[in-house]
């Protein structure tokens, strides 16, 4: 309290040195006034606005700190409860959601999200997180209609939703329909990675087989729709460390900013040749063989983040045409982004 005092006024007299003394040889009245009545009224401005209680330790309670929780279970409690009184906040209820799967309380999380659903009715990512939990939840864990139902309306809304069909296709299985899972898992395996896709296509020739049908032809590796040749123009050679990130981009001309190939490598030498096809897609609506056109860039990252930042170095963005033989594209890193 001593101290605060202190410094309070030590501001007034700043205040008052400043104020007071222009006024001193033109208007000495007003200046003795001025001295006298704004410590008073500071001091009483305070009294009334202010919380002289604060500069009390002993008047001070926890109520305005949150307490710390103790552990990861005691957070989630904090977090349900906030919910509780904050309804509207979709993330709380996703992230809610989240942590009581992680605790296996999957009816809880089943709640959790149908608020979440409430909310954003036509998420579908929401829809199918909401059909999985439901099945958890149940105890013969098999997906019955309603998550069937909500699987469909999120494949209706994403045609191309990897999990709605995963799910759709075990339901399949577990009706007794394998083939029905076969035509679902098949639409979806030009659009997932490499490594989802060689554990997918087990699961297609299982059922494949359970349906009675041949196994599926093994298609040889897809051409890259697109070969890069990049090089370093001379005026950066020094600019460039071994080890710095380069990424190359497919994207669509005049369209998003979102490439729909890209793949990022460490460089040692120039020129590097890289080869971009459906696989680099990191979008699963739009791969780079549905584009008769693409914008090639490259661009060399020296903190590795795939954001763009002022000082990386990148080439002029070029606009070739994808056709069927894969001829190397010429591009040339030779400007810095300002």
């Amino acid at each position: 309290m001593t101290v605060f005092v202190a410094c309070a006024l030590g501001l007034v007299l700043v205040a008052l040195a400043v104020l007071v003394r222009p006024l001193l040889r033109s208007a000495p009245v007003a200046a003795t006034a001025l001295a006298l009545g704004l410590p008073l009224a500071t001091g009483a401005a305070y009294m009334a606005l202010g919380t002289p209680a604060a500069l009390d330790p002993a008047a001070r309670t926890p109520r305005s700190t949150p307490a710390t929780p103790a552990d990861m279970a005691a957070a989630v409690e904090q977090l349900a409860a906030e919910m509780e009184r904050n309804p509207g906040n979709i993330e709380g209820w996703l992230l809610l959601a989240r942590s009581r799967k992680a605790q296996q309380r999957y009816d809880d999380a089943e709640r959790a999200l149908e608020q979440a659903s409430r909310l954003a009715p036509d998420d579908p990512d929401i829809l199918v997180d909401l059909a999985e939990t439901m099945t958890l939840a149940g105890p013969s864990r098999v997906i019955g209609p309603e998550a069937v139902a909500l699987l469909e309306r999120a494949l209706a809304l994403h045609p191309r939703h990897q999990r709605a069909s995963w799910f759709l296709g075990v339901q399949a299985i577990q009706a007794g329909e394998p083939a029905r899972a076969v035509a679902l898992w098949e639409a979806i395996l030009p659009t997932v990675d490499a490594a989802t896709a060689t554990a997918l296509r087990e699961q297609i020739a299982r059922a494949r087989a359970e349906a009675g049908m041949p196994p599926a032809e093994d298609a040889p590796p897809a051409a890259a729709a697109l070969r890069v040749r990049v090089a370093l123009a001379p005026e950066f050679a020094g600019a460039v460390d071994d080890g710095d990130t380069l990424y190359v981009f497919a994207r669509q001309p005049d369209g998003a900013p979102m490439p729909v190939a890209a793949t990022r490598l460490a460089v040692a030498t120039w020129p590097v040749e890289v080869s971009l096809g459906d696989a680099d897609s990191p979008m699963p609506t739009l791969r780079l063989s549905d584009l008769d056109e693409a914008e090639v860039v490259a661009r060399i990252s020296r903190s590795g983040d795939v954001a763009a930042a002022s000082g990386d170095l990148e080439s002029t963005p070029r606009r070739v045409r994808l056709g069927d033989e894969p001829v190397p594209v010429e591009i040339e890193i030779d400007r810095r982004r300002p």
